[in-house]
């Protein structure tokens, strides 16, 4: 599909006047910013501010190769190099993707291998995938892991969980773990979702029951909502608190 074709979708899913306004659920956004892989478009509601960002590639009015990437990469700013990592899902469809994915993992860091955990997992071979992601795990602060370990436990790889029991162990030391947030505190949030994905991967959620009560329990309210969304299924005779 070329890049008129792609527009065209676009405006046919986002409203006549994309890129300047897209509506979403009958609102209309006006665009607030824009980079050179993204879109940002901003309303309010309710009095307050609602933000949805599109990666240019899935419109067709950015494109880039691999032999682009590799030359262009050193010299973007960090906040570009966060950018592109965020937009390039939707190039999944180049031959190419795989090896830009390969070269990120490389030479990008751990913001950047967050970014694209995923797409590793589902676009490149198995133990490949598994191989890049246990290691950038081992250079990942235990409160902005997250998305990798959902990238490995999404490799399916027979290896996934001990990686994962092992994390959740180093999580569970870190001594920010009890700490009280005004919006989110990450390693809890962290500890949350690493026994949901060994529970996912084919561990007894009675492995984690006294972790699991003691999360249910956070001083943070977020953190207690993540934990009904994510785990209270597993542990109906937990009553959350409020």
């Amino acid at each position: 599909m070329n890049s008129e074709e792609l527009f065209a979708m676009a405006q046919k899913s986002f409203g006549n006047e994309y890129p300047a306004a897209m509506m979403i659920k009958g609102i209309r956004a006006p665009l607030s910013f824009e980079s050179r892989f993204s879109r940002s478009y901003s309303h309010h509601s309710d009095g307050q501010k609602t933000t949805h960002t599109l990666s240019r590639f899935m419109d067709g009015s950015a494109s880039i190769t691999v032999n682009q990437l590799q030359r262009e990469w050193p010299n973007w700013t960090e906040h570009l190099q966060i950018d592109f990592c965020q937009s390039c899902y939707w190039l999944d469809f180049q031959d190419d993707f795989p090896e830009m994915l390969r070269y990120i993992m490389r030479h990008g860091g751990p913001r950047q291998w967050s970014a694209i955990a995923l797409q590793v997992a589902h676009k490149l071979p198995q133990q490949e995938a598994f191989d890049f992601l246990v290691q950038a795990l081992r250079k990942m602060d235990v409160g902005r892991s997250s998305n990798i370990i959902q990238a490995i436990a999404e490799t399916k790889h027979l290896s996934a969980e001990t990686v994962l029991r092992k994390h959740l162990g180093l999580i569970l030391e870190n001594p920010a773990l009890w700490d009280d947030s005004t919006f989110l505190n990450w390693v809890a949030s962290a500890a949350t979702i690493c026994i949901h994905l060994l529970i996912k991967v084919g561990a007894l959620p009675s492995d984690f029951t006294e972790q699991a009560h003691e999360l249910s329990r956070h001083v943070c309210a977020r953190n207690r909502d993540s934990w009904n969304h994510r785990l209270s299924k597993y542990y109906p005779e937990i009553t959350l608190q409020n």
